[in-house]
């Protein structure tokens, strides 16, 4: 009998279902939650922080590939969860430890039923249902895992949850050791971190960023390494390209595993091969590319397009402020070093560039070559930066100075004008003059 294929391991994010896809590297993040959950801190949750696409639900769901049976995990996406009723939230919380709970094959006849009561399910939940969950579990820890952190954000500020509902999960998770918790924030809601104090805070946060190029390597290479072979140079050419962003990494592997489903004999990748799976990937995610220019500030824009027609013009010549000063001098968009060295600092956080700062690059080749073909110096945000001002059009001014000039001399022809109704001009008259 002969063997049957093997899956497509690889899975570019698509919507809000969660699939598992390869994973690769975060043994510091994972590090970082397990000295966090044995630690003096474990009385609140830990937030990982990162961009759209960076990979924070793909890390909560692999907590188990890090964690041994002495750690249980609860994943709790927020963005379906029931936050109009605090009574219903606890509910469902509840609902998926007995999920977590059936997959260890513990018996759940042991857990408290909840009260008929919905409002006595707050205290049945924190006097009750946890002192015999602990009880249950014994010497492991359970983990619960919030994913889009921000949606709980938004139902305590808008007074869906009680106003205590934080410091209330806070207290729990200082009184039951056994119990822990994490979650997950994109960067674009970053300034609501103080809204889940004290439950999240800024100090307990770790921030996930691009896969370093092992990791990437390792990525491409050892899911598939029993059908076809992605030498260390290829793997590098496409860790380029993708700049280290894992969603461009499992539309990679995506394509490349398709393309050796459709031959299966060609068990080897080749330049062309990289050059066509580039190409492919690269028109996949246009909109994605769209969408990060969109988002960028006037400022930001102006850099990033210096910095690409700079890269165009000598791919070997070392971009820095100076040089993006200078390239922008030439255009009706000059900035000064201030407002580059700012723009160049948010792009950086946010993984567009990367390099130092004597030597400045577009993290991913993909991005580059987008940006070249569509990156233009007067495409305006909505909102433009009020901290570089708008170039004055020289053309209206010259139009209002002539409109002044002729209005001033038709004053002065009308008030020489006989019988005329004009005031007469005052006489001036020098001292001493008779």
């Amino acid at each position: 009998m002969e063997n049957s294929p093997p899956a497509n391991p690889y899975h570019p994010p698509s919507g809000d279902e969660p699939v598992l896809a390869a994973f690769a590297g975060r043994q510091e993040a994972f590090a970082r939650l397990e000295q966090h959950l044995t630690g003096p801190a474990a009385g609140s949750a830990l937030l990982f922080l990162g961009r759209r696409h960076v990979g924070k639900t793909a890390l909560l769901q692999r907590f188990n590939t890090f964690f041994d049976d002495t750690f249980m995990d609860a994943f709790l996406p927020l963005n379906h969860a029931p936050l109009n009723s605090e009574p219903v939230w606890l509910l469902h919380v509840v609902q998926n430890i007995a999920k977590a709970l059936a997959a260890r094959d513990f018996t759940l006849s042991r857990l408290p039923e909840p009260p008929e009561s919905q409002a006595a399910i707050r205290e049945w939940f924190a006097e009750t249902y946890l002192a015999e969950l602990c009880s249950i579990i014994r010497y492991r820890r359970l983990v619960l895992l919030l994913d889009d952190a921000e949606h709980l954000a938004d139902a305590t500020d808008g007074g869906k949850l009680s106003a205590d509902h934080l410091t209330y999960w806070q207290e729990l998770l200082q009184r039951y050791p056994q119990l822990g918790m994490a979650a997950t924030l994109d960067t674009a809601h970053e300034t609501r971190i103080p809204s889940l104090s004290p439950l999240l805070n800024v100090t307990d946060t770790f921030r996930l960023t691009n896969l370093s190029p092992d990791e990437g390597r390792w990525l491409l290479q050892q899911p598939v390494r029993s059908v076809y072979t992605v030498s260390d140079e290829m793997a590098d050419m496409l860790y380029k390209a993708a700049g280290g962003e894992p969603h461009l990494l499992q539309h990679i592997g995506d394509r490349l595993f398709r393309r050796w489903e459709a031959s299966p004999d060609h068990t080897t990748i080749t330049r062309e091969d990289v050059k066509a799976v580039t190409a492919q990937v690269a028109a996949d995610n246009e909109p994605e590319f769209r969408q990060t220019w969109q988002e960028t500030t006037r400022n930001e824009r102006l850099v990033l397009t210096a910095i690409t027609s700079l890269l165009y013009d000598d791919p070997l010549k070392t971009i820095d402020a100076a040089a993006i000063e200078g390239w922008l001098v030439e255009t009706d968009y000059p900035l000064d070093m201030t407002a580059i060295n700012a723009a160049l600092r948010s792009l950086e956080y946010r993984e567009v560039i990367g390099g130092t700062q004597s030597a400045v690059t577009i993290t991913a080749g993909m991005m580059q070559m987008w940006l070249l073909e569509n990156a233009r110096l007067s495409d305006q945000p909505a909102e433009v930066s009020r901290q570089q001002p708008l170039a004055l059009d020289w053309r209206w001014v010259i139009a209002a100075v002539v409109v002044l000039v002729l209005a001033l001399l038709l004053s002065l022809s009308a008030g020489r004008q006989p019988g005329g109704n004009a005031p007469p001009l005052a006489t001036v008259t020098l001292a001493g003059g008779e």
